[in-house]
């Protein structure tokens, strides 16, 4: 019998997304560890034991701990083959790591502007300030709370929104020069690379924002056969930052 699959994750978190989504196309079992990142749980000792970086994901099996997305990744298509997701010719997994290094570099970076300002600002400006300050007072690292408290206090920077508009169009068009002679970002199938946009493609469509890729037609049909996947919709998250605005007292 195999060892357990332990999954440290948060819901709402892109790179736990990515590794969720393959352990859903491998049909693998695993077990959830949910790590709070609102409440800072990713700082806590007990967590910076399994990784010291205090991000998540984490993967726990067969007594190894692993970190960072695409590695996870990579190495659950190495222990559990069936079905690949990583191409056997060397030049279609040359690509596939191009793209999974440009969505690391290019699309998550980009996204992540836009997640502060229409996330992350609204939830907490929608605290009292005592509430805020009480909330910052969980924090681990107390040298960091004015930063944070000034950081999502902040008017909604619509100048950063914009640039992160532009840079993802920008990613998205070359995507779709990419995918118009071929289905797949690597080629031919489906693959790591595919995974690794899952989950810009899940913010980008929550924030409304899916005009990014309006006119990109065969971007939007890529788009509409990975969301298909009963993969990608076991994988999405169940609990989504925004969800604490209707629990106030959570």
């Amino acid at each position: 019998m195999a060892d357990v699959i332990a999954l440290y994750h948060y819901w709402d978190s892109f790179c736990s997304f990515k590794v969720r989504l393959c352990l859903e196309e491998k049909g693998l079992d695993w077990d959830s560890r949910n790590v709070n990142l609102m409440r800072f749980e990713n700082l806590a000792p007990d967590y910076l034991k399994i990784n010291p970086n205090g991000l998540v994901p984490s993967l726990i099996h067969d007594g190894h701990t692993l970190v960072e997305s695409s590695i996870i990744n990579e190495y659950l298509d190495g222990v559990f083959p069936d079905p690949p997701l990583r191409p056997a010719d060397e030049v279609a997994l040359a690509r596939m790591r191009y793209w999974v290094g440009i969505e690391e570099q290019d699309l998550f970076r980009a996204v992540r502007p836009v997640s502060l300002n229409l996330i992350m600002k609204r939830i907490f400006q929608a605290m009292s300030e005592r509430q805020l300050d009480a909330h910052l007072a969980r924090h681990p690292k107390q040298h960091l709370a004015g930063r944070l408290k000034k950081l999502f206090t902040a008017p909604v920077d619509q100048a950063a929104i914009d640039k992160s508009r532009k840079t993802l169009r920008r990613a998205f068009e070359k995507m779709d020069s990419e995918m118009a002679a071929q289905p797949w970002l690597a080629g031919e199938a489906y693959s790591l690379a595919d995974i690794a946009a899952a989950p810009v493609i899940d913010r980008i469509g929550y924030l409304k924002m899916a005009d990014i890729w309006h006119g990109l037609d065969a971007v939007q049909d890529w788009i509409e056969r990975i969301t298909a996947r009963p993969a990608y919709q076991r994988a999405l998250p169940k609990e989504r930052m925004l969800d604490v605005l209707d629990r106030p007292g959570s």
